[in-house]
């Protein structure tokens, strides 16, 4: 049985509070990984404190370098919470594998972003590259 860690590879993009407070274009974007050894990535978002009727979007991008060169939003992959007043926090997925990269492209980021202009929500999220190409031992 293999054990999760020799499957997968966390990254973190861990944001601190008040995403829209932080940053005038109200957009965070985490560390690009390298998929040379990854058939897939999946990335998950937890936002919370979204205001009332606000709207927070995880998008994934590619890149042909881990400093995020030539980003691009890969079509699709996107994934969007809107809170209502009952609804205030969501946990955001989304996916991609490493054929779907664009031809020249082999890193994925994430960007979140919101339309609040408080930023009194909180987010962290974590990108997964899964299903390891080659054995636990020879992956960087």
């Amino acid at each position: 049985m293999h054990k999760f860690k020799e499957n997968y590879k966390p990254a973190y993009g861990v944001f601190s509070s008040a995403l829209g407070g932080e940053t005038n274009d109200k957009v965070e974007t985490a560390t690009y990984v390298d998929m040379k050894y990854y058939d897939a990535v999946v990335v998950y978002v937890i936002a919370t404190n979204v205001a009332n009727g606000q709207k927070i979007t995880l998008q994934l991008l590619e890149a042909t370098d881990s400093s995020g060169t030539s980003a691009a939003a890969i079509s699709g992959k996107t994934d969007t919470f809107t809170s209502t007043g009952t609804s205030v926090k969501d946990v955001l997925q989304a996916e991609v594998r490493a054929e779907e990269l664009s031809s020249g492209y082999r890193y994925v980021g994430f960007r979140v972003s919101t339309d609040d202009a408080d930023g009194q929500e909180y987010i962290a999220g974590i990108l997964l590259q899964g299903r390891a190409r080659y054995g636990s031992s020879s992956l960087p």
